[in-house]
This record gives C-alpha cells, sequence and structure tokens, in this order.
C-alpha cells in the first residue's frame, strides 16, 4: 500500500524501515501540518499516525483531511475510554506504544483488504474503458487514440488503478526483460499519456509519486 506516516515528534525510523521492508510505499514527516496538506492533496488508502499528544483530536483532523484514507493510531495511552475516543474520531485501528510491528503489519493487510473488495472494477474507477480494437480509452464520454506502446501502458496502470507503479516494474512487464533498460523510453511514454489525458480534460488522471513511480486515480 501506499502509505503516509505522520508523527508529532521524532520519526520512527525502524517503522517507517519494516513498513517498506513489508512491501508498503511510505511518505514519512514529522511535520503534522505538513502531513494534512499531503493527506489531502494525495491518494493514501492508509496513513499511520505516531502520536503522542491528544490523539483522538490528531485521529478526527486526518480523517477528515483524507476521507478515503483509513486512519491507523499508535500512541501512548492505555487508558480504555481514551481509546475509545480515538475510533469515535475516526481511527480504524489503534495500537499502544511500543506496537507490535507483526500485527501492525496484519492490520494494514486486513484493511488492504477490506479496501479492494470495496473498490469497483478498476475500468470503472478511471470513469474510462480501454477499447483494444480502436487502441484507445474513452474517458468520460470522450476517445483518446493511443499507439501501441502507449495503449499497453495505460491498460496495465488501470488494471492496478490506485497502485504506485515503479518505472522498472513498468519497463519489466510492457518492454520486458530482453529489452535494454531505458527508463527514459518510460518516461517518455509516461509524458505522453500525461499530455493526452490533460487534453482530453482529464488533468491530474496519472500521477507521478516522486521516488517511488506512477500511479492512476483510483477515483
Amino acid at each position: 500500500m501506499h502509505l503516509l506516516y505522520v508523527t508529532d515528534r521524532q520519526i520512527d525510523a525502524y517503522v517507517v524501515k519494516a513498513l517498506r521492508e513489508a512491501g508498503h510505499v511510505v511518505e514519512p514527516t514529522d511535520q503534522p501540518a505538513d502531513g494534512l496538506a499531503m493527506a489531502s492533496a494525495g491518494d493514501y488508502p492508509a496513513m499511520v499516525l505516531d502520536w503522542w499528544a491528544r490523539p483522538a483530536e490528531s485521529a478526527a483532523r486526518f480523517a477528515q483531511a483524507g476521507p478515503w484514507s483509513r486512519v491507523v493510531v499508535i500512541c501512548a495511552i492505555a487508558d480504555e475510554a481514551e481509546r475509545i475516543e480515538i475510533f469515535k474520531a475516526g481511527a480504524d485501528a489503534c495500537f499502544i506504544r511500543p506496537a507490535p510491528f507483526i500485527e501492525l503489519a496484519a492490520r494494514l493487510e486486513a484493511l488492504d483488504r477490506m479496501i479492494q473488495r470495496a473498490r469497483p472494477a478498476a475500468s470503472d474507477q478511471v470513469a474510462g474503458e480501454m477499447i483494444a480494437a480502436e487502441q484507445a480509452v474513452r474517458l468520460d464520454g470522450r476517445t483518446i487514440p493511443l499507439s501501441a506502446r502507449e495503449f499497453r501502458v495505460m491498460s496495465y496502470l488501470v488494471a492496478h488503478a490506485g497502485e504506485v507503479i515503479s518505472l522498472d516494474r513498468l519497463q519489466q512487464q510492457i518492454w520486458g526483460d530482453v529489452a535494454e533498460p531505458r527508463p527514459d523510453l518510460v518516461q517518455a511514454c509516461l509524458s505522453r499519456l500525461r499530455r493526452k489525458l490533460a487534453t482530453a480534460g482529464a488533468p491530474g488522471r496519472l500521477r507521478t509519486v516522486a521516488g517511488h513511480g506512477y500511479v492512476i486515480d483510483a477515483r
């Protein structure tokens, strides 16, 4: 999953490293204001709040900022009543520090399954349709002609809508293992796709996640 990790103190490098080793794409910040802005602007299936001060209040703010995201809170509070308040504020899971990572990972997997079950088919997620016979994509009633390579890249991204796809993974899936590694060709193809989508009135559907890859907007 593409995770936003926010803390109101120092980033827990162990938790971030463990999440990444578990296969998650993690964007960490120890600036709560920046975290709220990222939650509002991003498309994170889940947000991990590693919090110390007033976790219920913060869980409410982040749940409102990212209504499409699941909120997981790690806190130092052991009082049952306060944990209930955290859930009422909008949290989907709550762990007492130090959070056992195996349980945290299992909870994230469970939340990911819930998200996948709640999602419609990938072609519906981008309000469009891949038309193989015309080698085009139809978005919001407009048909966008594509080259053969662009069509294959777009089809792969749509099939994994909402998932961050790395440059290496795209090259392997579309260009194949036998091809000489040419990241510039992949990036050029993605730039053409982005321009075509923008021209067709769908800017922002294909986004770059800095340092990680590309994602088609799942909404």
